[in-house]
């Protein structure tokens, strides 16, 4: 492809049902701009590589590329070196971009000189319980006071969904860190952000998300996220934000509430009170009963397996 200006990349595994739908999103972008795009192939249990193949074929500018690592860093990486485009744009094989995703994002590169810019996350379900999910996510009490959960103004932030990027910027700094399973955004925006980079909040970008489907799966994720955030932590140590260490602090005092109960009721009042949030922002949250029976189990499947996952850390080997 003749001098493209804008490069997707696409890092996907177990995405057979997903990832052609994150293509067509890209197809369907209301821009002028010649678009590449790089799909980086982890070893899948099911048919993702064909699915990517058959994408390959029907669509000249499409390159695929084959990620024997399996870590998401490492695929993203490996899509964007083989790429030529002066600007990168993150899509996971379970996101779709609303159709002027990419003119807005690069008008807001233009406008800001921002190195990454991003938008608002927007969890779109198709059960009860992944619209459950979806809500929890997108709340403060459910996951913190990113904008790109719970929206926002425009304006500098510590990172974004997924993300718009110049490829200068990203290049100059190593690009994805691909010791990181989770996290690897944020960090990376970090490294940028400590350049003098900026990295830009554009609630008129969006881009759909599909939750976890069971409750197992949902504790994973939030595990995974509270023990990488561990890592970017011990890496970059300024980096910790208030928001993640508000769920070990409410840990802590659940147990220790719960445990001094025995011997001093009043100690009780703390745990008391983190249940009685439970329930009082699962009713203004609610918009069904299903929703409230599901929030009930996902608030506390968040914040607990979040934590669970930041005190135990990453260990990796030398």
């Amino acid at each position: 492809m003749k001098d493209p200006k804008v490069a997707v990349v696409i890092p996907a595994k177990n995405a057979e049902k997903t990832l052609e739908k994150a293509f067509v999103s890209v197809l369907n972008q209301k821009t002028e701009e010649q678009i590449e795009v790089c799909i980086a192939v982890a070893p899948s249990e099911d048919s993702t590589l064909d699915v990517a193949k058959r994408i390959e074929i029907d669509n000249e500018n499409v390159t695929l590329v084959e990620n024997p690592s399996g870590k998401t860093p490492a695929g993203l990486n490996l899509a964007i070196k083989n790429t030529q485009a002066p600007v990168i744009v993150r899509l996971d094989a379970h996101a779709e971009l609303e159709e002027e995703y990419i003119s807005t994002a690069l008008e807001t590169l233009k406008k800001t000189g921002a190195a990454n810019v991003g938008g608002r996350q927007n969890p779109v379900g198709t059960t009860p319980f992944e619209k459950a999910v979806g809500i929890a996510i997108s709340s403060r009490f459910g996951a913190g006071d990113a904008r790109f959960r719970t929206g926002g103004e425009e304006g500098e932030v510590d990172t974004v969904y997924l993300g718009v990027f110049d490829r200068n910027s990203i290049e100059n700094v190593g690009l994805f860190n691909e010791s990181l399973i989770r996290n690897q955004d944020a960090e990376l925006n970090w490294r940028l952000r400590e350049t003098g980079k900026k990295i830009w909040f554009q609630p008129e970008l969006i881009a759909s998300y599909k939750p976890r489907s069971t409750l197992k799966e949902l504790a994973k994720q939030y595990y995974d996220y509270g023990k990488w955030r561990r890592h970017v932590v011990s890496i970059h140590p300024r980096s910790i934000k208030l928001r993640q260490l508000i769920p070990p602090l409410n840990s802590l005092v659940f147990l220790l509430g719960t445990i001094f109960g025995f011997f001093w009721v009043p100690s009780l009042s703390f745990p008391v009170l983190y249940i009685a949030g439970i329930f009082f922002v699962t009713t203004v949250k609610s918009k069904t009963v299903t929703d409230f029976i599901y929030l009930l189990i996902i608030f506390p499947t968040i914040h607990f397996s979040w934590t669970a996952g930041f005190l135990r850390g990453v260990k990796i080997k030398s």
